[in-house]
């Protein structure tokens, strides 16, 4: 299933929007919050993130 996120809809200042597929979706987010925000979210948070935004698991997973 293909999920698309605005960063902005985390708490952040940013227009990037992440389209894809959710393994793809998680990486480009993980890769952006440490490049640009200096976070370093794991897997795992960057699941619960999504969830706790209305995502469900299934879509999630591959």
């Amino acid at each position: 299933m293909t999920l698309k996120i605005k960063v902005s809809d985390y708490g952040f200042e940013d227009d990037l929007e992440i389209t894809g597929e959710a393994d793809e979706v998680i990486e480009k987010f993980r890769s952006h919050m440490e490049e640009e925000h200096g976070i370093d979210y794991s897997k795992e948070a960057v699941i619960q993130m999504f969830t706790n935004r209305g995502h469900s698991l299934e879509s999630m997973k591959q």
